[in-house]
């Protein structure tokens, strides 16, 4: 009888280790699932993110275009301008002339008076 007791109380036993496992089963998975909910919206934070980046950089990338396209055009206009070097040429040049020494302050002002005055001003 005492073998029986013995087993009975190894039975009880089993069964109680046993709902603990399943109790400590239990708790891992729904901590498992936890975990996994967690790094889906980890995951999709993430992602998203990286969208919001992607686009940012889409528009960076256009308007680097857009000024790269416009320095192009600046150097293309920027060639047909005077280098200093022939500035200093013209100035020696007009220097050397010196138009004042032709006319006068009064000679000018005649002439423009004189041609507001005219029919062709009108």
């Amino acid at each position: 009888m005492e073998q029986s007791g013995d087993l009975t109380k190894n039975i009880v036993e089993l069964r109680e280790s046993l709902k603990i496992f399943e109790q400590r089963m239990a708790q891992l998975k729904d901590t498992v699932r936890m975990i996994d909910q967690n790094n889906i919206d980890k995951y999709n934070e993430v992602k998203s993110l990286i969208q919001g980046f992607n686009a940012s950089l889409s528009g960076l990338k256009t308007k680097v275009l857009e000024m790269e396209d416009a320095i192009g055009r600046i150097e293309k206009e920027s060639g047909g301008f005077a280098r200093a070097q022939d500035v200093k040429v013209l100035e020696k040049y007009l220097s050397f002339i010196d138009p004042s020494r032709f006319l006068s302050k009064d000679d000018v002002i005649k002439i423009v008076e004189s041609y507001m005055g005219s029919k062709k001003w009108s």
